[in-house]
């Protein structure tokens, strides 16, 4: 049982440190930009679903931030202002727009995103199959977990 809590508590541990240093790259992004944490997730959003190849609409921006679509466009529209984005029409839906970032978005928020990105690559390509399953599987675990908490139990 104690190991079993140990155990626990290394994991929870390890997790309160990575928290606290995606708390700390997202304070140096602000201080560097001077962009809300919501622009930066924007940004960090962006510049993901480019290198993976995706196009990303202002529709899902704000579902993955969870805003109106009204917060949604004057996010996008304080950041257009800033340089930090652009909006093009859809190449295949003229009525929908498609968000990417800037080259300045890329050097300032982006520079130290790509950096981790890089760096989780690496970190991943050096596990093993058994190794990489098992963090997938936990992590998904601990998203259903996070998602569940807070969520009032019907009666």
């Amino acid at each position: 049982m104690t190991v079993e809590l140990d155990s626990a508590n290394q994991i929870i541990d390890a997790l309160r440190r990575y928290q606290e240093a995606d708390d700390a790259m997202h304070a140096r992004a602000r201080d560097s930009s001077s962009m809300s944490d919501n622009e930066i997730r924007i940004i960090q959003f962006l510049l993901t679903a480019a290198g993976n190849g995706h196009t990303v609409t202002p529709t899902a921006l704000s579902k993955h931030l969870g805003v109106t679509s009204a917060s949604m466009t004057a996010l996008l529209d304080r950041l257009e202002r800033a340089g930090a984005i652009e909006r093009v029409r859809h190449p295949s839906d003229r009525r929908s727009l498609v968000i990417s970032a800037t080259p300045l978005a890329e050097q300032t928020v982006g520079a130290p995103v790509l950096a981790f990105q890089q760096a989780t690559r690496e970190i991943a390509a050096d596990l093993t199959d058994v190794e990489h399953a098992a963090v997938v599987r936990f992590l998904d675990r601990l998203t259903g977990a996070m998602d569940d908490a807070g969520v009032p139990a019907l009666r």
